[in-house]
């Protein structure tokens, strides 16, 4: 529970107004005794005292409050995100106040921790063509971890969707692989993601069949993959995302079938699932670094790519 000025004045046996009068720095101004002012300090400090967010704000100093918005708290790569996050905000003598969508629609009352808690700067971890709602912010610097439309008033952060592409489609081709199907959900990154293996495809003669499914995650892999080895004709699965990615392998044990897949993202599980998956690893710690720092230290919008790395297993 936080500790209130009143059981600090309690404590010390002075009255409110004088505690509020040391906290923030006027004790000396109207003649209170250094004694009584040490008093103060001592009894905020070994009771834990923490002032408020708002309180700072209209004083005009920092809250030492960064608000993070996720779009899928489901997603194992937010999750990652999440916690490089707090490494940096426990760092930098920073809280992180968090606030989620429901399926992905901002809502007002999603947003209203964010706006109780006057918060320095926002970061959004997630790839969406809605940005209406990032309005309410606009006053503090605004970092999206992911895809945004080019008006956004925000620094963007996000893999270097064409050279992961490049990676990819030369370790696949280079394994004799070049009829290719990607399944995807209908997300802004995905859709980034294919437009990027399908202009590099040619020049590594390869062909790249878009499958979008109306399933989440683990079940789109599944459902698709089910399909794709129904018709034949593709050598390889490149999904979207680990997730994805696990969903397929599940379908292809179950019909006993084997065809080399691929994930994006390299979330913790990626490594240790049966078979290790393909995939391309985000540096998750580097843009974590960069994206806390710009939602600090106010800097100009635009886009800034990260360069992923691919990690080749048992998967393709």
């Amino acid at each position: 529970m936080a500790v209130s000025q009143k059981q600090i004045a309690e404590r010390v046996g002075v009255s409110i107004a004088l505690v509020s009068r040391v906290l923030s720095g006027k004790a000396r101004e109207v003649g209170i005794a250094e004694a009584t002012i040490a008093k103060v300090m001592k009894a905020a400090e070994e009771m834990g005292y923490v002032p408020s967010a708002a309180a700072l704000t209209l004083k005009g100093k920092s809250s030492n409050t960064i608000g993070v918005v996720v779009y899928d708290f489901k997603d194992p790569f937010f999750g990652a995100m999440i916690e490089e996050l707090q490494s940096q905000a426990h760092g930098r003598g920073y809280s992180l106040v968090l606030a989620g969508f429901q399926q992905r629609i901002p809502e007002a009352a999603d947003l209203a921790p964010l706006l109780k808690h006057a918060i320095d700067g926002l970061i959004i971890l997630g790839s969406e063509d809605d940005s209406e709602w990032m309005k309410a912010f606009r006053d503090i610097p605004v970092v999206r971890i992911g895809h945004g439309r080019a008006e956004e008033q925000t620094v963007r952060m996000s893999i270097d969707e064409d050279d992961a592409a490049d990676q990819l489609l030369r370790y696949l081709s280079g394994q004799g692989l070049h009829k290719l199907a990607f399944i995807h959900e209908h997300f802004a990154a995905h859709r980034v993601r294919f437009q990027a293996l399908e202009k590099r495809a040619e020049a590594y003669g390869c062909s790249v069949r878009r499958v979008l499914s109306d399933g989440w995650a683990f079940e789109a892999g599944r459902k698709e993959t089910e399909a794709i080895l129904a018709a034949n004709g593709i050598e390889a699965i490149v999904c979207a995302t680990d997730k994805i990615a696990m969903g397929a392998l599940h379908a292809m044990h179950d019909a006993d079938r084997r065809l080399p897949v691929t994930g994006f993202d390299d979330i913790p599980a990626a490594a240790q699932f049966l078979p290790p998956i393909t995939t391309i690893r985000q540096p998750y710690v580097e843009i974590a670094a960069k994206a806390f720092e710009a939602a600090v230290e106010p800097a100009s919008t635009g886009m800034m790519l990260f360069k992923g790395e691919l990690k080749v297993r048992k998967s393709a």
